[in-house]
């Protein structure tokens, strides 16, 4: 009972599933209404307009839709309701078929176009248009549409609800849309099976690794077992693996795959493929996927940065506080919080030096990004299972760390003005590198009005909300006003990046794998006054951050270590050795800070300027 639309998180009731015989539905989501997984997504009392993409490239090209599956949540706040197909959508709701409802239940609503639409190569769009009642004050007339979170999928998901932004693909943002087209005259290939992506695929040389691989079935026929090939390197072999998928469109299980890597460090790929389905042969054999892997010189356990943009006037941003809150009580310090108070200028805790939340692709608080990988929401995480972004922290940090990497920090003067961070830096594949320096302060609180948090969940009891966690911030809650007082953690109260987002630390360039960098940057403390009172009040709870950022602008290891604490949970000692790399910065003509120099480039290092030959 929850679900992350626009602004809240709320409840979805148990629905019927109800669809016709002679018709076969397909959609993104192929499951029920009575899915307790299931979500609403809304922008207040609106009139909105909901889309899939049907590919025409595959078994559905070529098909007959004759209506479509539209589910609904509370029919008592619909006012209208229509389904529609077309070959590209518009602002305009001009569509090839349309078809008005004016009977709708709860659950999925079957509405048959006047002529049926056949599916061209291009592929078409199947949608609905609904709007609620605005004198109703349910979720249902708030947030009106359904969708599935557990699997983020391009196309699955278009939403229109305003002139000003348009259709927008929010599918692999938000989840599936449970819309479902109605097909006829379509025949399913008796066997056709492929496998899924993988993401975050690391090794470590001479080890076996189990990935999880998705299996997809578009087939008459259910599938127990398949035949593959992988190949790793030029060495490839055929495997067999049991697996349950029923038939019909867009089935899919897990099988687990085995990879052995290779003896020599480097970047690798897999490619895996289908050839028999219950030892038949598969009639999508030749859809072969190839995964990017990198082979590490040794495995170092990961610590996983989660940077959230969130801020004082943000109503909804409790259920990020307490996200972040359960993540540091779960991982200890194998959590890396970062929250950078960017939603209002008005926050006492306002960043101003710090990577903006668009150039990081947020685009709304509260919301997160692991590692710089994937934006999610900083309580619901991507929504795999019951733990939230718990699960979703714990498979992060399961991917190996591609630098080995400690830190230590210290005060440079008793004033406690600023700082200075060394790190020593060991790369455990070849790669390209930048290193970020932040500090951190937790247990943050003011006393002016200025640092009460904006809370838009008093209006809601505990059990619209569904979470026990979260009842603290409803009506009756220890929190339940639209404004109260926090200790704030996590705070991002200085960096390395400037006033642009641009980080000031030069990188470090291409490394090889096993080489050694020792750096350090001083960062000072900021100079507002309601923010340097509240930091001086708790100046014991201030940390050093570093992480290292890849080639691919994704974070590759973090550690943090409290400011005079001479803790190190990096896994190198400090590196005194003829290995250790130096970085010395240096910066263009215009005095800003430069990637590596090109050759015949001039640039100035140590006050000097240089070319290089």
């Amino acid at each position: 009972m929850k679900k992350v639309f626009s602004l809240l998180a709320t409840a979805l009731i148990a629905t019927a599933s109800v669809s016709a015989e002679d018709y076969t539905p397909w959609g993104y989501y192929m499951g029920n209404m009575d899915n307790d997984n299931l979500g609403l997504i809304g922008a207040g009392v609106a009139t909105l307009r909901v889309a899939i993409f049907v590919p025409g490239d595959g078994v559905l090209g070529g098909g007959t839709i004759a209506g479509a599956n539209v589910p609904v949540y509370d029919p008592a706040a619909v006012t209208s309701l229509s389904a529609w197909v077309t070959p590209t959508l518009s602002s305009t709701e001009s569509y090839s078929q349309q078809v008005e409802l004016t009977n709708y239940a709860s659950g999925y609503n079957q509405a048959i176009f006047p002529e049926s639409y056949k599916v061209t190569e291009t592929g078409c769009y199947v949608g609905y248009t609904i709007t609620v009642n605005t004198s109703l004050n349910t979720q249902g007339s708030k947030y009106p549409i359904i969708y599935d979170a557990s699997t983020l999928t391009p196309n699955s998901f278009w939403i229109w609800y305003s002139a000003q932004y348009g259709w927008m693909d929010i599918g692999n943002d938000y989840g599936q849309s449970c819309l479902q087209a109605l097909f006829t005259e379509i025949k399913l290939p008796e066997t056709a099976a492929h496998f899924g992506t993988i993401k975050n695929a690391i090794t470590g040389v001479d080890t076996e690794t189990e990935w999880p691989v998705t299996v997809y079935s578009d087939a008459a026929e259910a599938v127990s077992n398949i035949e593959y090939t992988i190949d790793v390197n030029g060495v490839k072999e055929t495997r067999t693996a049991d697996v349950t998928i029923e038939s019909g469109f867009n089935k899919s299980a897990e099988i687990m795959v085995k990879v052995a890597s290779p003896s020599e460090v480097g970047a690798y790929n897999v490619t895996l493929a289908i050839t028999k389905v219950n030892g038949k042969d598969n009639s999508l054999a030749d859809n072969e996927i190839v995964i990017s892997f990198k082979n590490l010189s040794r495995i170092v356990q990961r610590n996983t940065i989660v940077e959230e943009f969130t801020g004082t006037g943000c109503g909804w941003c409790p259920r990020g506080m307490q996200g972040m809150a359960n993540l540091r009580a779960e991982f200890g310090d194998r959590f890396i919080g970062l929250a950078f108070h960017a939603y209002n200028t008005s926050d006492p805790m306002y960043p101003n030096y710090y990577i903006s939340a668009s150039k990081l692709g947020i685009s709304g608080a509260p919301s997160c990004i692991m590692d710089r990988k994937e934006v999610m929401d900083p309580y619901y995480g991507t929504e795999k299972n019951e733990r939230y972004v718990l699960q979703d922290f714990e498979d992060y940090c399961s991917i190996p760390a591609e630098v080995d990497l400690g830190i230590k920090s210290e005060w440079t003067s008793d004033s406690r003005d600023s700082v200075k961070v060394e790190i020593n830096l060991e790369a455990l594949t070849e790669g390209s590198y930048e290193v970020v320096y932040v500090l951190t302060a937790d247990s943050l609180i003011g006393t002016t009005t200025a640092w009460r948090q904006s809370n838009y969940y008093y209006q809601y009891s505990a059990s619209d909300v569904g979470e026990d966690d979260l009842a603290k911030f409803c009506k009756g809650g220890e929190y339940g006003s639209s404004r109260f007082y926090w200790n704030f953690d996590d705070v991002v109260i200085a960096s390395s990046y400037n006033a642009q987002g641009v980080n000031l630390v030069f990188p470090l360039g291409r490394l090889a794998a096993g080489a050694k960098v020792e750096n350090s940057y001083t960062l000072g403390l900021p100079t507002k006054a309601t923010l340097r009172e509240a930091i001086n009040a708790s100046i014991d709870k201030v940390y050093a951050v570093v992480f290292v950022v890849n080639a691919e602008g994704t974070i590759a290891q973090a550690v943090k270590v409290r400011v005079e604490s001479n803790e190190n949970p990096g896994s190198i000692e400090r590196i005194e050795n003829d290995e250790t790399k130096t970085v010395k910065p240096s910066y263009d003509l215009l005095g800003r800070p430069t990637s590596t120099p090109h050759r015949g480039q001039l640039f100035i290092r140590e006050g000097r300027k240089m070319m290089l030959r």
